[in-house]
């Protein structure tokens, strides 16, 4: 519970309390941690309370190393924090091993997440790399966590929509599966596999040895997955008698939440490889000890 609410009357006029000290021997100590009785029960309430302010895209936010938390972090943040995160702003990851934000274990109050029209992404996975000539495609990468919880929380989403806007990573697409094709006139064709593209918010895209014009994926933007690469194609002229080799086009990345798309199978050719399979999207919260989630 958050401190209960306390008045004073100072010339005549009631006036809120905002800090308590006790005499403790012969020195005035600030009170930041206390109980008051509610209904028979006692409960804890904290004096302190700080709001941390999100103004633009940040990557990486762990409260338990926070720089205005940290003075207090040795035995716990003995307080109630709030956390706003300013509109059109992107928590994100660097990493789809690292979640985009962590809440710690080591604030004590209420922690309130405040979302004003912003997003919390995890990491975009990485397009698979398309193949080579009759090779078989790249899996896509799996998308990272957008927020792990490590204690209670309540979510505030102050947007208009009725779910926050937290999402894992895109999952990165497959690569394209490679082709190739032989005969006796007109020698040996070699198509390699489009690469795949990355996962939103922004996965590494796939690439490809470039066989047969192949072209590679693209990155995956901050709200958008990457596009796919697409198969290259060999064409040796009119002598052909089996047909020409063509390989199979990179998955498309997911955008925030979604899985990658898979790549294609080669398309022509004596030899086709298969393509990649997708990578899936990342979790969007984490919370594998059942903490309290109270979004309001």
């Amino acid at each position: 519970m958050t401190a209960p609410l306390t008045k004073i009357k100072n010339a005549g006029v009631y006036k809120t309390v905002t800090g308590i000290e006790v005499k403790e021997s012969g020195a005035w100590k600030t009170v930041v941690k206390g109980q008051v009785k509610k209904d028979g029960d006692w409960k804890t309430f904290f004096v302190r309370k700080t709001t941390i302010t999100i103004a633009q895209n940040t990557p990486n936010i762990n409260l338990d190393i926070h720089s205005q938390l940290t003075a207090n972090n040795g035995a716990g943040f003995l307080g109630d924090v709030d956390v706003i995160i300013d509109g059109d702003v992107i928590v994100f990851s660097t990493s789809t091993s690292e979640p985009a934000f962590k809440t710690g274990t080591k604030i004590e109050g209420i922690l309130k997440l405040i979302f004003n029209g912003s997003e919390i992404i995890g990491k975009g996975g990485a397009g698979g790399r398309g193949a080579d000539p009759a090779g078989n495609g790249a899996a896509g990468s799996a998308g990272g966590i957008g927020l792990l919880v490590q204690k209670d929380i309540t979510i505030d989403n102050n947007n208009g929509s009725s779910q926050a806007n937290i999402s894992g990573g895109g999952g990165g697409g497959g690569g394209g599966g490679g082709a190739s094709d032989s005969d006796s006139l007109s020698g040996t064709e070699i198509a390699a596999g489009g690469g795949g593209g990355g996962g939103a918010y922004q996965g590494a895209a796939g690439g490809t040895n470039g066989e047969g014009g192949a072209g590679a994926g693209s990155a995956g933007g901050n709200l958008s997955g990457g596009s796919a690469g697409a198969g290259g194609f060999d064409d040796e002229g009119s002598y052909l008698s089996s047909g020409d080799a063509r390989g199979g086009n990179g998955g498309a990345g997911g955008n925030p939440g979604q899985n990658g798309a898979s790549g294609s199978n080669g398309v022509t050719g004596s030899r086709r490889g298969s393509g990649g399979a997708f990578g899936a999207a990342g979790v969007a919260i984490s919370n594998d000890n059942s903490f309290t989630i109270t979004q309001v």
